[in-house]
């Protein structure tokens, strides 16, 4: 069984887990949340799906009080405990922190071990957002401080961990938990499934006579897409062609659409909104440089996105900050440059240094190459499948 604390699809990181769990022979069930017109159930990929629909408001009000006070979201742990009674689940494999407590609560007793699949550092997070604002009357009974605890306590209590990267293993370790208990599964990217995705050549043609930089994903304030518009006016003095292209959408929006217009680079900095995710190969093929520009913080330091993979897949050079995951496979794969993280001057001198086709033809093979030997997601399953395979198969949680 698979928790997701959101509606799916899409989860580029559930999917791949499930579809490469359901081609080994195992069978998946993925409990989530039920948003919109979605339906009750459904199959998507071989994922046979149930989602859970919102409550009436004072029940959930009473639903949220008790989670506050107990970190037990209990129409989740009916929910799981029911799949469990209905379908004899082995494992219950639940996607980052806010749910872990549910899981482990709702297998106790049931000989259900409980994998903890931490993609971001939760408690940074937390942190971050309330330093951003003052924290809502709910959010001050789970501050940072008592998501670090939780985080320590339940790591030591589930039966596996799964981190994005090595140096969110390390932060975990430093955390108590022991390091045989974490295996990094990265976010690379699953070849054959990417590149079946369709090209839409008319974004080439959209885009021909233009140097394009562009940036897929979310816009939250870590991203450092500020960093990038602010270097545009450099860029744009040697490559007057330069266009700097953000395919997405988030809480950054208005703030990166004000900058632009304040710095007077309406049509230099393009806003598509929010695409599909069947769209982004298209966006990236029409590329000339594409970019990560993280900003250095907590969160950043022990992660690395899906995003940096498929841009080397499709032999793109890169354009990383100094986050250090970001940096060591960057330079591992001698795929691309690193500036130091929030300098606008430094990203900018990255980008002109690519300005030169040859470069940015080798450096796009050395990405492409490391992805098709070593940096995807055939080789990363394998290490998901033997944790699993590992397991025993009823053990206590």
């Amino acid at each position: 069984m698979v928790l997701a604390d959101k509606d799916f699809p899409p989860d580029i990181r559930v999917e791949k887990e499930a579809r490469s769990l359901i081609s080994a022979g195992h069978r998946v069930f993925l409990l989530c949340v039920r948003t919109g017109e979605s339906p009750a159930s459904s199959v998507c990929n071989g994922i046979e799906t149930r989602r859970i629909a919102p409550l009436p408001f004072l029940v959930r009000m009473l639903n949220t009080s008790v989670y506050l006070l107990s970190t037990r979201d209990l129409q989740w742990k009916r929910a799981i405990r029911k799949l469990i009674a209905a379908h004899a689940i082995d494992a219950i494999h639940v996607h980052d922190l806010p749910k872990v407590g549910t899981a482990l609560s709702a297998a106790r007793g049931k000989g259900v071990p409980v994998i903890a699949d931490l993609h971001e550092n939760y408690p940074a997070l937390v942190r971050r957002a309330f330093a951003r604002r003052k924290p809502r009357l709910a959010e001050r009974f789970m501050p940072p401080g008592r998501w670090q605890r939780l985080e320590r306590r339940w790591g030591k209590r589930c039966r596996h961990i799964l981190a994005v990267v090595d140096e969110g293993k390390e932060r975990l370790v430093a955390e108590g938990v022991s390091p045989d208990k974490i295996t990094v599964i990265e976010n690379t990217v699953d070849v054959d499934y990417f590149l079946s995705l369709p090209i839409d050549d008319g974004l080439a043609a959209q885009f021909r006579d233009d140097f394009v930089i562009c940036y897929t994903g979310g816009f939250s304030p870590w991203r450092g897409l500020d960093t990038a518009v602010r270097a545009m006016p450099r860029i744009l003095g040697e490559v007057p062609n330069a266009k700097l292209l953000f395919v997405g959408d988030g809480e950054m929006m208005p703030k990166l659409r004000f900058l632009t217009k304040t710095m007077g680079l309406d049509g230099k900095v393009v806003f598509t909104g929010w695409e599909e995710f069947h769209r982004v190969p298209g966006y990236i093929a029409a590329s000339d440089v594409c970019i990560v520009p993280h900003a250095s913080n907590e969160q950043t330091e022990v992660t690395a996105p899906h995003k940096l993979y498929q841009y080397m897949l499709m032999g793109k050079p890169v354009v990383v900050s100094s986050c250090r995951p970001l940096q060591r496979i960057v330079e591992s794969a001698r795929c691309g440059l690193v500036f130091e993280a929030g300098d606008a001057q430094a990203f900018a001198a990255c980008i002109l240094k690519l300005k030169d086709a040859e470069v940015r033809r080798k450096l796009g093979e050395a990405g492409k190459r490391a992805v098709r030997e070593e940096l995807n997601w055939h080789q990363t399953a394998r290490k998901l499948l033997l944790l699993y395979r590992t397991l025993s198969t009823r053990g206590e949680g």
